[in-house]
């Protein structure tokens, strides 16, 4: 059983079946299906979405960073993400953009804190490259003209 079920089992203490809970949460506002709550509650679920935790919360009014914490989540901040003031002058082409950048940050494995995303960066740009082994980026790619077949050979 994982520490989230256990937390979850904990603050349901057998009162209410799955079942019921999803309805709580249906009539609350929540889209949570039986079937996910029943996982849920058994330990037999994958890493929890926010209106899934959310639904939780409410219904077994549980702390937001309490469940997060147990899900092993990021727990500072139980708030929405809030833009700067300035983000009013993006387009809507660049508000999806940063929207999708941010699922990408979140969806990513392990989700990375600000010391691993600075590193990975590096790595990225070819710092990290000679202590992995791999060769430089200018030799593991062959010329443009290479590729294309118009490569001449040296004339004696």
């Amino acid at each position: 059983m994982t520490a989230l079920s256990e937390l979850l089992n904990e603050a349901n203490a057998g009162k209410l079946s799955a079942r019921s809970l999803a309805r709580s949460a249906q009539a609350a506002g929540f889209s949570l299906n039986h079937d996910t709550a029943a996982r849920y509650l058994r330990g037999d679920h994958g890493r929890p979405d926010e209106a899934t935790l959310l639904a939780l919360s409410k219904v077994l009014r549980i702390p937001m960073s309490r469940l997060r914490a147990a899900a092993s989540l990021p727990s500072g901040e139980t708030e929405p993400y809030r833009p700067p003031a300035e983000s009013s002058r993006l387009s809507r082409r660049q508000r999806r953009a940063i929207d999708e950048i941010i699922r990408a940050m979140l969806d990513a494995p392990g989700a990375a804190g600000p010391d691993e995303l600075s590193t990975r960066r590096g790595q990225r740009a070819g710092a990290g490259r000679a202590a992995t082994g791999l060769p430089a980026k200018s030799a593991a790619r062959p010329a443009k003209a290479a590729r294309r077949g118009k490569l001449e050979s040296p004339r004696d």
